[in-house]
């Protein structure tokens, strides 16, 4: 079997896709560290940034930037959003196909953030994060509608 983000791109595996286009899928992570965090997800296989077609590696940036419109928009990461891209198994990649992590950000948030590190994928508290997830969602499409 493929990996996870090339079924989650072939519609085989669900996920909480908040925008897709050619070279993207945009999507809420189901660990997240923050509120809102997002995943944007290469639609191609590549584990390494470089390995990127150039077409995708042109369009990245310009959608991160747009994503992050998107989530201030929402109330998300307005004193701060990370950009994260974990480029390959030593730089801590779980799933070896690139994304890049969009980590809204508050003021005084590194305690909740650190803690999250650690706990993040212990199965305690699940439902409750699933309901959080949706809602995020909800609000997110309705900014992504907003920034058309």
């Amino acid at each position: 079997m493929d990996c996870v983000f090339c079924a989650i791109a072939a519609g085989r595996v669900p996920a909480r896709i908040l925008y897709e286009d050619d070279h993207f899928i945009v999507l809420l992570d189901i660990y997240p560290l923050r509120p809102a965090h997002l995943l944007l997800v290469a639609r191609e296989h590549a584990t390494f940034l470089h390995q990127l077609s150039e077409a995708a590696q042109q369009d990245l940036i310009p959608l991160a930037e747009r994503m992050e419109r998107v989530l201030r928009r929402a109330g998300y990461g307005r004193v701060g959003i990370n950009l994260l891209v974990n480029d390959g198994p030593a730089a801590n990649q779980h799933v070896e196909h690139f994304h890049l992590h969009l980590i809204p950000r508050e003021l005084n948030d590194l305690p909740a953030l650190l803690l999250r590190v650690l706990t993040r994928f212990l199965p305690l508290g699940r439902k409750r994060m699933q309901n959080r997830l949706e809602r995020e969602l909800h609000q997110l499409r309705e900014a992504l509608m907003e920034e058309n």
